[in-house]
């Protein structure tokens, strides 16, 4: 945040990790007792984003639902039927000339046929993980849908302190705080949840095939980062962040050397859990 000349209102530290629902109502329970009722933007660390000025178009367009009082999330155009991502089935076919709908349902990673059936359908729409609402609105419907996270989330507030630059929750109240995604703490739940078409060249850096993707690439497809030597090898991503890596006639690899740990995997493989990433 220096490095952009960003200086934080405040930083939250969770003692332990529970989820998104636990981080948005945090994080919404401080806004509000800093300002009026601020609206908030939900993004990940993990996305990349290169349409900037449509990204702000679109985000504009999402505050002004949000004001409204509804909770919007963002649905990606899909290119190809991805198993990795989950989807948004929307109320209203989604078109140039639509952009945006009430939400339906939510479905959880499908598997490869059903994936192939959805991108056909202009119902259907990758769920970005982004979302605008006014700080009021989600802790109402919080309160609603998971009272006991509310509960404890108010509380570790009242016990954290401040450090530094940061705010530290207290761990002893948020240890039983309940650890659950927001999507189906509230979204899956909510009448108030609308979905806005996205189209601004968005890519979730949540698998090392996606980093692949994303990556600058020599003549034969490898991605090189680090202290490489390479031979003959094609289409592998290799990372040194340390010991010299020398790669022999390598295809399809991902080999990651760190101080503590080195990984090697094939490049089509992709995690069923976040325990596997």
């Amino acid at each position: 945040m220096r490095e952009i000349g960003v200086t934080p209102h405040s930083i939250l530290l969770e003692p332990t990790g529970k989820n998104t629902a636990p981080a948005i109502a945090l994080a919404s329970l401080k806004a509000l007792n800093t300002s009026h009722d601020p609206t908030l933007i939900i993004l990940s660390s993990d996305h990349k984003i290169d349409d900037e000025e449509n990204f702000k178009k679109v985000l504009e367009h999402g505050i002004k639902y949000a004001s409204k009082g509804q909770l919007v999330t963002f649905g990606i155009i899909p290119n190809s039927p991805e198993t990795g991502y989950g989807y948004i089935e929307s109320f209203d076919e989604l078109s140039i000339n639509n952009t945006s709908s009430k939400i339906k349902k939510f479905i959880e990673k499908p598997n490869a046929e059903l994936a192939q059936n959805l991108i056909k359908d202009r119902h259907y729409l990758w769920n970005s993980g982004i979302f605008i609402f006014k700080a009021s609105v989600v802790l109402k419907e919080l309160e609603k849908f998971e009272p006991e996270l509310i509960k404890s989330c108010k509380e570790s507030l009242k016990k954290g302190k401040v450090d530094l630059d940061f705010f530290r929750i207290n761990s002893e109240t948020f240890k039983v705080c309940p650890n659950i995604p927001f999507d189906i703490a509230v979204m899956e739940k909510t009448n108030l949840g609308r979905v806005i078409k996205f189209d601004a060249g968005w890519s979730d850096i949540g698998s090392w095939q996606s980093i692949c993707n994303n990556s600058k690439k020599d003549k034969n497809g490898n991605m090189l980062k680090g202290e490489i030597i390479n031979y003959n090898s094609k289409n592998c991503y290799l990372r040194s962040e340390g010991r010299l890596i020398a790669a022999i006639d390598l295809n399809d690899l991902i080999v990651v050397e760190t101080e503590d740990a080195l990984l090697i995997s094939d490049k089509k493989f992709y995690p069923k859990s976040k325990e596997c990433g």
